[in-house]
C-alpha cells in the first residue's frame, strides 16, 4: 500500500530539515503543491531539498522543470492535462485527481489517481466527504481498474486504515501530518507521525471478500 505526502500550500521554517528527515525514514513520494510559488521559487524548493531525494518528488506546477532535475513523477490539473499526450512515452510517474467514481473508471494514462474527498478536509474547511464508505466499498468490489487509485482528503492515522479496507491502494496525507509540525515545530514528532502511517500501510491486509 502507497503513503503519499502533500506539501504543504504555504512555506514555513525548516521545512526542508524535515522533509528530508522523512526521506530518511522511507518517504516515497512527495508532491509538490505550493499554488502561490514562482517558477524560480519551484527551483529553489527542489534545489533545497538533497538531490538525491529528487527521484521521490512529483511536481504539480513548471511540469517542464521535470527535465532540469531528476524528478519522480508529474501531477496533472485541468490547466495542463491536455499535454497529458507528450509524456507518453517518458518514464516518469504520472498522476491526477478526480472527484467521480464516473470519471475514475475512464482516465487512461496514469500510473495513480487521487480521489477526493475521501473524508472530511482538514486545510479546507466546510470541505466535506463526498462519498459514503458503502458507496466505496461497492464501487471498488465491483469494479476492476488498471490504474492504482489513492484516497485523499482529511486522512489521518485515525483512518487511514478504514481508507485501505474500503479498497484504495494507499492514501495521501496534507493537513494531518503538516499539523503535527506547526503546532510544536517538533520534526521527531512530525516523523514520528509519519513512521505510524507508513507502518499501518505497510501491515496492512486486505480481507478476501465475501
Amino acid at each position: 500500500m502507497e503513503i503519499v505526502i502533500i506539501s504543504n500550500p504555504q512555506n514555513f521554517t525548516n521545512e526542508h530539515r524535515l522533509l528530508t528527515a522523512l526521506f530518511e525514514c522511507g518517504l516515497e513520494y512527495l508532491h509538490v503543491r505550493k499554488p502561490g510559488y514562482s517558477r524560480k521559487d519551484i527551483s529553489k524548493y527542489i534545489e533545497l531539498i538533497p538531490e538525491k531525494y529528487h527521484s521521490k518528488l512529483i511536481i504539480h506546477k513548471y511540469i517542464e522543470l521535470y527535465s532540469d532535475y531528476n524528478i519522480k513523477g508529474i501531477h496533472f490539473g485541468k490547466e495542463n492535462s491536455h499535454l497529458l499526450y507528450e509524456f507518453e512515452d517518458i518514464n516518469i510517474q504520472k498522476s491526477v485527481t478526480t472527484h467521480s467514481l464516473d470519471e475514475l473508471v475512464t482516465l487512461k494514462g496514469f500510473d495513480y489517481i487521487f480521489l477526493s474527498p475521501v473524508f472530511d478536509s482538514i486545510t479546507k474547511h466546510g470541505y466535506r466527504s463526498m462519498f459514503a464508505p458503502r458507496e466505496l466499498n461497492d464501487f471498488f468490489k465491483n469494479n476492476t481498474l488498471d490504474t492504482k487509485v489513492i484516497a485523499l482528503g482529511g486522512v489521518t492515522v485515525q483512518n487511514i486504515e478504514n481508507a485501505l479496507s474500503m479498497g484504495f491502494d494507499g492514501a495521501a496525507v496534507m493537513g494531518a501530518l503538516w499539523d503535527t509540525y506547526l503546532d510544536e515545530k517538533n520534526i521527531s514528532k512530525t516523523v514520528s507521525y509519519f513512521n505510524v502511517l507508513k507502518d499501518i500501510c505497510r501491515n496492512f491486509v486486505r480481507q478476501s471478500p465475501q
